[in-house]
Parts: C-alpha cells; structure tokens; sequence
C-alpha cells in the first residue's frame, strides 16, 4: 500500500514558521565570487541578478546532489513549538527530518537520499532540542496512474509536451482513490511523484509501518490505491 504525505498551507507543527541564516549570502557569495560573468548570464538567462529559484528548486527536483554552499543549515524559528513533525517543511520548501526518521529511511534506502544537519532556533536564541536534518529525496517516479482513479478523484492538466497531474482535495477518501503502480513503485520506500505536486512525499508499506510502530509525529498521511 502506498501512503500519501501532504504538505501543510499553514504555520504548525508540520511546517514551522521560519527563516534561514546565512543561506541567502552563501548564495550570492558562490554566485558573484565564484562564477564568471558567462556562467552568471548562463545561469540567470542574462536578466541579471541571483536566480534564486534556480538554487531552491533544487530541494524539490530532481537535479542532482547539493553542494555545501546550496544547502541551509541554519533557521529561525519565530515561535517556541512544544513539539515538531517528525518530518517538516521549512522556507524554500526545503524538507527536513528529525534523526529519529533519518535513521528508519537510511535504514531501508542507504545511500540514496541527501541528509545534513541543521539548527533550528527558537526565541531567545534557545536550540530546539531534537536534531533536525535537511533531507532532499532524490527518487522521482512516475508510479501515478490517472486512468486507474476513481471517477473524479484526479484530472489531466497536461499542456503540450508539459505534463501534470492534478489530484482533488486534501482528505483520506481523496487519497483512497488516487491510484499509484505496484510494478513502478518497485522496491523504493520515500519518493516524489514526477507529474503530480500534491502528494508532498510518497511512502511504502513498510516505511509507513516504522513510522508508526516508532510513534513518530507525522503530517496527515494517507493510504491510496495501489493497481
């Protein structure tokens, strides 16, 4: 069974208020210190300036590992949380988990997904007191099957040579009737969907089932239909 993991729109426990340090002018250190000015125009399309989103995609696309200056390691948090998600969202939709679930993935999937330590601190410039990793998930599938959904539940919103899915809503019996492929899935455990922006992460069976046996805090996650 695959299990559907959806991002949080608002501030909570799945997806924190909060800033990066130091993030923004590693970037345009690497940028304007170590580029040419032909690699900058390359870079930004010759419009001048950091190309941000040519950084930041890089935590949600599949576009190769991180480079140490690409990878935030520091964050603000704007309100003291009692307890975070186990597996949260922070600014850039950078993902990142705690080292409770860290170890249960590179248990399953050694090797095959990005993880480095962050700080996140609260107010008063007091660390939370769980260790956060940054996580970039570094399988990108195409398990999603639109003509095997049930009526409703899903619809092709492809244009030309561009192709996307869009799913509807955001509840369990949503996700019940969005079908995923048994034979795409394979053997991976932690994916992203290549053609669909909501499920935020995919998860197997059996990393759904560490999840919960280790009662891990989680955003809403629910199972799909697998063909």
């Amino acid at each position: 069974m695959t299990w559907g993991v959806l991002s949080s729109s608002t501030f909570g426990a799945a997806s924190p208020d909060a800033d990066t340090i130091g993030y923004d002018e590693a970037i345009e250190n690497y940028f304007y210190s170590v580029l040419t000015e032909d690699e900058q125009n390359e870079l930004n399309s010759g419009m001048g300036g950091v190309p941000w989103t040519k950084f930041s995609d890089k935590f949600v696309k599949d576009m190769g590992w991180l480079a140490d200056h690409e990878r935030p390691k520091r964050f603000r948090l704007q309100k003291t949380y009692k307890e975070l998600c186990s597996l949260i969202s922070l600014e850039n939709r950078l993902a990142a988990v705690d080292i409770r679930l860290k170890e249960i993935i590179e248990e399953l999937e050694p090797g095959v997904h990005q993880f480095w330590p962050i700080e996140l601190i609260q107010p008063r410039d007091k660390p939370y007191p769980v260790p956060y990793f940054g996580m970039v998930v570094h399988s990108h599938l195409n398990c999603f099957r639109l003509e095997e959904c049930d009526p409703g539940h899903a619809e092709d919103k492809s244009i030309g040579d561009h192709i996307r899915y869009s799913i509807r809503g955001k509840s369990r019996a949503d996700l019940k009737g969005v079908a995923m492929s048994r034979a795409a899935i394979g053997s991976h455990h932690l994916w992203r969907e290549k053609y669909l922006h909501s499920p935020w992460f995919l998860l197997s069976d059996r990393l759904a089932a560490r999840i919960h046996d280790a009662g891990l805090k989680m955003p809403k996650h629910y199972p799909m239909k697998d063909v």
